[in-house]
């Protein structure tokens, strides 16, 4: 029997909402569609878009991976300044009499415009300079390259503990372990050939370096130096250093004999020091 307009009526009705459900979804797909590549959808005003917006800024603070460029401006007032541009920081480290000795010697090499050699920095050094460094996580070791000379240095992870030949080097040798969510580094096997700071702070074989790393925020690395070496200074002294995570790549920035040669031109060597003299007749 044919259908009643009161029997036709539910199923057009149906129809309808059928028809209306199709085109929302559809003027959804293409607004979707037409949004530029790459765009996030706009949920500034939507508690879900706050949500995103949070995970966004959250991090781990046990992960320290990228390149971290030095703040300096962060540093606690106070405390002995590592790349202080003068020349003559204050307040200077607790040195013994040996260590002061020493130091006034360093300062006098320096400021003749010293030129040794391509050696590696050393962890302290390569930490107080003006360049950034890079983190990279292995499996059983962190891994830091620092843009100063290219040099990069091993913390080992894994519970190892220190080598009973430790050979002196000129980056020792460091181990790593969690304590909560600092990262508590020590390092020793020092060959004490080289400078603690670029101002010429003293290092000996029997230096022992101490580091907590706190990633405090998403972009601020902290970093607490703590040096004990009897040897130079009265008591062991810390340092309080910050890094800002940067998305750079490392430039190249190794030691040359070229670069060597044209800096002891550049200063002509009037120090009367001992030094490198690349391509300079002997002295008759």
């Amino acid at each position: 029997m044919p259908n009643s307009p009161e029997s036709g009526a539910p199923a057009f009705a149906a129809k309808m909402i059928l028809m209306a459900v199709f085109l929302a979804i559809s003027t959804v797909a293409v607004a979707q569609t037409n949004r530029p590549q790459g765009a996030a959808p706009d949920t500034a005003n939507t508690k879900s878009g706050n949500a995103k917006t949070a995970n966004a800024r959250t991090f781990d603070p046990r992960d320290f991976s990228g390149v971290w460029n030095p703040a300096p401006y962060m540093q606690p007032k106070g405390e002995v300044n590592p790349i202080d541009l003068g020349g003559n920081p204050i307040p200077l480290p607790p040195f013994s009499p040996a260590g002061r000795a020493t130091y006034e010697t360093n300062k006098k090499f320096i400021a003749a415009g010293d030129v040794t050699s391509c050696d590696p920095y050393g962890t302290a050094r390569n930490f107080f300079t003006p360049r950034p460094f890079e983190l990279i996580k292995a499996r059983d070791r962190l891994l830091q390259h620092f843009e100063s000379y290219d040099n990069w240095r091993e913390i080992g992870t894994d519970g190892r503990n220190f080598p009973t030949d430790l050979e002196p080097d000129f980056m020792g040798y460091s181990l790593g372990k969690w304590e909560g969510d600092a990262f508590v580094v020590e390092s020793k096997g020092y060959n004490g050939k080289q400078f603690l700071t670029w101002q010429g702070f003293p290092i000996s074989e029997g230096m022992h370096q101490t580091e907590r790393w706190q990633r405090v925020d998403r972009d601020t690395l902290k970093i607490l130096f703590t040096f004990d070496d009897p040897a130079n200074y009265a008591k062991p002294w810390s340092i309080t250093f910050f890094w800002k995570l940067k998305d750079w790549q490392l430039d190249a920035h190794p030691c040359t004999v070229s670069q060597l040669k044209e800096w002891d031109e550049r200063v002509g060597h009037v120090d009367g020091l001992p030094g490198l003299d690349y391509g300079k007749p002997d002295n008759k």
